[in-house]
């Protein structure tokens, strides 16, 4: 993994703030173990949409971003109504995939109380198996922080093609 990009000085891609809701949580009114795998699902994706890569957009032209690793930290307890500060970061960037890292922190507090990591790679979905490709340039260079992929919420198709490469 890469170094913590808010010691490095980085931007994370998206923030947001939201409150642990009943549906997040087990009987004792502490967040079940996979509560956050939706919750970083929800920023990943919605990060995707926003720089012009919507899954729904990629799935129809024949692309996707599967899943292929998930890691999961819980470092302090989360109970119903506690207000979270969610960030999503890139944390390594390669030829075909990428990990998001995903911190899920009580407002205010100095430390994640949950940490994911999730690997994607990206792939096309069209033929009899999925078969991995190089990452879309666009979608590169919004990662990287530059240019844009395409105008937020209008994806143009022809992102998704695969790379020259």
């Amino acid at each position: 993994m890469t170094a913590d990009p808010r010691k490095s000085g980085s931007a994370p891609l998206l923030r947001r703030r939201f409150r642990v809701a009943v549906g997040d949580t087990d009987a004792a009114q502490v967040i079940y173990f996979a509560a956050p795998t939706r919750w970083a699902e929800r920023l990943s994706s919605e990060w995707l949409a926003d720089v012009g890569f919507a899954t729904s957009k990629m799935l129809a032209s024949g692309f996707g971003l599967p899943a292929v690793h998930c890691e999961l930290s819980y470092h302090s307890p989360l109970r119903l109504d506690d207000e979270l500060d969610a960030t999503l970061w890139l944390d390594t960037l390669s030829t075909r995939s990428l990990t998001f890292r995903s911190d899920f922190a009580l407002i205010d507090a100095p430390e994640p109380a949950v940490r994911m990591h999730l690997t994607q790679v990206y792939v096309r979905t069209s033929g009899a198996a999925p078969e991995s490709l190089p990452l879309p340039d666009g979608l590169v260079a919004r990662l990287q922080g530059q240019g844009a992929a395409g105008s937020p919420n209008t994806p143009d198709v022809d992102l998704f093609v695969e790379n020259s490469s």
